[in-house]
């Protein structure tokens, strides 16, 4: 089982089932076919990734990179909290051969601390908080350098680290499970994490998702 709390299961690895018998689709997803899955999303997509280890969670991002600024000419942005920035960008470096510094010098990259990125003073103010200033300015970015979109991936353990899970459920919820812009959005939960959520939770963030993808 995934789950230490609640009713929702894992049911034949392809659903979760609450109590109530609702059903949320899921993707497994291993090493060789998390490419694939990046490289077929699409813009306006909201979708939720569960990852075990941080290991999983640096493939991914560096996946949703490389298909963000060398095939699609996207500018992409990554909210990070269990590895420091500059940790980020050497894995990018080590694994990818990717210079960060360069690409966030041109602003094509954009790397931050979710500490910052999802400051409770900031969330609280609804609507109008950091990403959705952030996202509108680098849209705008990224129309005058024509740019194809944006990808961000974003890791969400700040609000379980400082205990803010009601801000987190009302911040998943303040975005449609299918965005209305060119925006392609991964929020990355470690599974420990997720574990701990109320079934209530759980289905609310799942509601506000259009794909839900476990790494294996």
């Amino acid at each position: 089982m995934l789950y230490k709390k609640g009713d929702i299961k894992m049911k034949n690895r392809d659903s979760y089932l609450d109590k109530d018998n609702n059903r949320y689709r899921i993707v497994n997803a291993d090493p060789a076919t998390i490419p694939k899955y990046i490289k077929n999303s699409s813009y306006g997509d909201h979708s939720l990734v569960l990852y075990p280890r941080l290991e999983q969670f640096e493939e991914f991002y560096i996946e949703c990179c490389k298909d963000s600024i060398l095939e699609r000419n996207e500018i992409f942005i990554l909210f990070t909290y269990y590895q420091h920035v500059s940790a980020v960008r050497k894995k990018m470096h080590l694994l990818a051969g990717i210079d960060a510094a360069k690409y966030e010098d041109d602003g094509t990259v954009v790397i931050l601390d979710s500490e910052t990125a999802y400051k409770a003073s900031v969330e609280r103010t609804g609507r109008d908080n950091f990403i959705i200033i952030l996202t509108n300015v680098l849209m705008k970015n990224a129309q005058e350098r024509d740019k194809k979109g944006i990808t961000l991936v974003s890791d969400q353990g700040t609000f379980f680290l400082n205990k803010r899970l009601p801000d987190l459920v009302s911040h998943e919820a303040s975005l449609l499970n299918r965005l209305d812009a060119n925006i392609r959005c991964f929020c990355c939960y470690h599974k420990k994490d997720f574990s701990v959520l109320q079934e209530e939770q759980i289905k609310g963030i799942f509601k506000h998702h259009s794909n839900n993808l476990v790494l294996a």
